[in-house]
């Protein structure tokens, strides 16, 4: 018996659960700024199956006060939601963390249009039920994809770190 194809159901509400409040973040007090910056696709090593990294766009935005090591990112990704079995959008996001925690890929150096554009990009992406087969790793394909369709990214670019990113 052949096996069955899995089935792609958008998840209603990008995910999100009813009832839930939003991630809060630290946009009201790092800014992103009108400057050009290097926008990265983030891989976090720590998982020993490659399609099971969790992957994110970012850029980075700042350094936390009083520490060296912590940076304060802009963030573009889906999350997996405690208590629910499936995947959440809840749209662009500015964190802290440890950079050394993750492999940063480069992408390509972004205006702060741009950068905003893509925050569009990822927040209109949806979110698929689980299936066995997608993953935040094809969330981030496809808003990339998108974003060259829109002109933001060169193919070559985007090409370049997905194949770093999939090693």
């Amino acid at each position: 018996m052949a096996a069955l194809e899995p089935q792609w159901i958008v998840q209603p509400d990008m995910g999100k659960p009813p009832g839930r409040e939003s991630p809060v973040g630290v946009e009201h007090i790092y800014r992103d700024s009108d400057i050009d910056l290097p926008v990265n696709l983030l891989v976090d090593p720590n998982h020993p199956d490659a399609r099971g990294r969790h992957w994110s766009i970012s850029w980075q935005v700042g350094k936390s006060k009083g520490s060296d090591d912590i940076n304060v990112q802009r963030v573009l990704h889906i999350v997996r939601e405690v208590g629910f079995d499936y995947y959440t959008n809840w749209g662009p996001r500015t964190r802290c963390f440890n950079p050394s925690a993750f492999v940063t890929v480069p992408i390509a150096t972004m205006n702060l249009g741009q950068r905003k554009a893509l925050e569009k990009i990822a927040l209109s992406t949806e979110v698929y039920e689980p299936n066995g087969a997608w993953n935040c790793q094809d969330w981030v394909i496809t808003v990339l994809r998108k974003a060259v369709e829109a002109g933001l990214l060169e193919a070559q670019q985007v090409n370049m770190a997905l194949a770093v990113a999939q090693q």
